[in-house]
């Protein structure tokens, strides 16, 4: 499921995403953006129905249910496109799922109890993101590996292929902006073994710290930048808002360097 397929389209149907909130909160709207996104050349359109901005006031499991169910359904109408659940609530995972999601990407990385049970029945793949506070006394890389190696053990426990296995760093979940940086700049020093990598950094503040941007839909360059990098380090896959303008970067890319 992660191979060949880099490129990862943002939607989020939601009121007050951080810099497209409302955009698409509309199920009509979402629609016509998750078709606008496949016309774009997009390999994986990941689904939200709960802002994680900074400082964001969490919403319940059924509520953020209400959001993208209807949203997943009706996809499936006219498209087999893989499918990513953003989500950490187990039960909003089931019911994705079982709407025709094919991942889920949990930003809370299976901490939440019931979540590694509803990846290992339905034998989905799972972006397991490290997004907890930051030990002290340590480099981000061995905080990063550490919680890799836990997870990994989790996974074994509940019989979590390793196949279906991927990793995100958490740019910018309770990290430094040096943190982030390094993040940036040393993907291979945020791989264990050879499990892949999902990077995302679009929009975020660390983007805006770059290039001294406050505008967030104003920082598609900059995360188009930071994400071919990405790419080009050997990281498998970019989320991002922005699918065309990825996709022709990385198609130029990739002509001119054959």
């Amino acid at each position: 499921m992660f191979k060949d397929k880099p490129i990862m389209g943002i939607l989020n149907v939601t009121p007050d995403s951080f810099s497209d909130g409302g955009d698409f909160s509309d199920v009509n709207l979402a629609i016509t953006h998750a078709k606008e996104m496949i016309a774009d050349g997009v390999d994986i359109i990941d689904i939200g129905g709960q802002s994680t901005r900074p400082g964001y006031v969490e919403i319940a499991a059924n509520q953020e249910m209400t959001r993208v169910i209807p949203v997943i359904e009706a996809i499936r109408d006219f498209s087999d496109i893989p499918i990513s659940i953003d989500t950490y609530f187990p039960e909003v995972a089931k019911a994705a799922i079982e709407a025709g999601a094919n991942i889920v990407n949990d930003i809370k990385g299976m901490d939440m109890d019931g979540m590694a049970e509803v990846v290992a029945f339905y034998n989905v793949p799972v972006i397991i993101m490290h997004s907890r506070t930051r030990q002290e006394g340590v480099s981000i890389f061995d905080d990063l590996a550490q919680f890799y190696q836990e997870k990994i053990e989790q996974c074994q426990s509940y019989n979590i292929p390793k196949e279906n296995i991927c990793f995100d760093p958490g740019i910018g979940f309770h990290k430094s902006m040096k943190d982030n940086e390094l993040i940036l700049s040393y993907p291979e020093k945020c791989r264990y073994e050879d499990y892949p990598l999902l990077y995302g950094v679009s929009r975020k503040r660390t983007i805006a710290h770059l290039i001294n941007e406050d505008k967030p839909k104003e920082r598609d360059f900059g995360t188009v930048a930071a994400s071919l990098f990405s790419l080009e380090k050997g990281v498998e896959i970019v989320r991002v808002h922005n699918v065309k303008g990825m996709k022709d970067t990385l198609t130029v890319w990739n002509k001119l360097s054959r």
